[in-house]
């Protein structure tokens, strides 16, 4: 792609702070407040976005009708229809939400029961990265620390951070100056980096087993409308027709996500990428090294001194010979096995119970169904 673009969602019940804290979170004065970035007040705008360029990249930030009870029904229902939307294309991560910034006030006296009930659907059942943002933290005193404690109790493993959108100068000279965007920046990057990286990757997998299935079935069509002897096989250049594919091109969204957190000078562990091309280009090496190693066998019978090392050679080339198509397409699909047995084990490693990709997955019946017809 040409510009990663980030979706991001902040959510949150009305006169929380969601507009002050995007402005100051995205250094994007007035932008949430007017103008295109007018909040969203009505149903007919909801889980719009606001699209800006941030550090480089595309941010498009999806705002909210303000989370009322009286409105919740129906804003739950918009919420998981949006949502839904966008787990059907599992493929388009540019359709995918990368972040979820739950919105809170400080100074409320307790967690609302549809408060609870959304930071567990989206952290949870969603599996986005989440983050609640404890708004006027710094007029809010120890309600902090007791909504905080309150949360992870409730809500295990889900992180909170404090934060001041706005700089106030109060009577008699004193101010309080804004706090918490480089907190909230530092573990949305890690939330970023440790799940949506391994996501990419499970993607990249999938990615490269239908690239790899085109290619099969290419090799397989030139060889099946070949005119072949054994004296023959060079024609068919099978070294460039099984040509790895450009990584650069499989992996491209996953690269560019890590070009992105690595744009705010996030500095983390880029192994997935590197793991999934070495591990494809080792098969592959292995594989082409063992049919090698086959065709020089069946050589260096033939130039053996002995009479039965030369008649082993006689057959097994006669053998070859009378089924040479079948002979070539069988040990190709032997390759590329080896090649979807390693990209589905790391898939499974990338992947581990996220269940995202689930409509992309072909059961195990259909698999040996097309492995009956020469298809993996």
């Amino acid at each position: 792609m040409d510009q990663f673009a980030i979706n991001l969602i902040v959510l949150g019940k009305s006169g929380v702070g969601k507009s002050s804290f995007c402005n100051y979170l995205f250094d994007q004065p007035g932008l949430f407040e007017t103008g295109s970035g007018k909040p969203v007040t009505t149903w007919e705008k909801n889980f719009q976005s606001h699209t800006f360029a941030h550090m480089g990249h595309l941010l498009n930030v999806f705002d909210s009708v303000g989370l009322e009870a009286d409105n919740y029904g129906r804003w739950l229902e918009q919420f998981d229809r949006f949502m839904q939307q966008r787990r059907e294309r599992p493929m388009e991560p540019e359709t995918w939400i990368h972040g979820a910034f739950y919105v809170i006030n400080a100074s409320s006296a307790r967690l609302e029961p549809v408060d609870l009930n959304l930071i567990k659907r989206i952290g949870q059942d969603a599996r986005i990265p989440l983050q609640v943002i404890l708004t006027n933290a710094d007029v809010a005193g120890d309600k902090v620390a007791a909504l905080t404690r309150e949360i992870h109790k409730l809500c295990p493993g889900v992180s909170v951070t404090p934060l001041c959108s706005v700089s106030v100068r109060k009577r008699g000279g004193q101010s309080t100056q804004a706090f918490g965007r480089e907190e909230v920046l530092s573990l949305y990057l890690e939330q970023s980096h440790a799940f949506l990286s391994k996501r990419l990757a499970a993607m990249s997998c999938l990615n490269f087993k239908r690239v790899l299935m085109e290619m099969r079935n290419t090799v397989v069509s030139k060889i099946e409308k070949a005119d072949l002897s054994l004296f023959k096989i060079a024609d068919l250049d099978l070294d460039r027709e099984i040509e790895l594919p450009d990584f650069d091109e499989v992996f491209s969204d996953l690269r560019s996500f890590d070009d992105y957190l690595s744009s705010f000078g996030f500095v983390g562990d880029w192994e997935t990428s590197d793991e999934l091309e070495s591990a494809v280009t080792r098969v592959f090496d292995d594989f082409q090294s063992e049919m090698e190693g086959r065709f020089k066998e069946i050589e260096d019978g033939f130039e053996s001194d002995s009479l039965m090392r030369k008649v082993g050679a006689l057959f097994e080339a006669a053998k070859i010979i009378l089924t040479l198509k079948a002979t070539l397409i069988g040990w190709l699909d032997e390759g590329f096995d080896r090649v979807n047995l390693e990209l589905d084990r790391l898939f499974d490693k990338y992947a581990e119970q996220d269940n995202f990709f689930a409509s992309c997955l072909v059961p195990s019946g259909l698999v040996v169904k097309s492995k009956l017809f020469g298809i993996f």
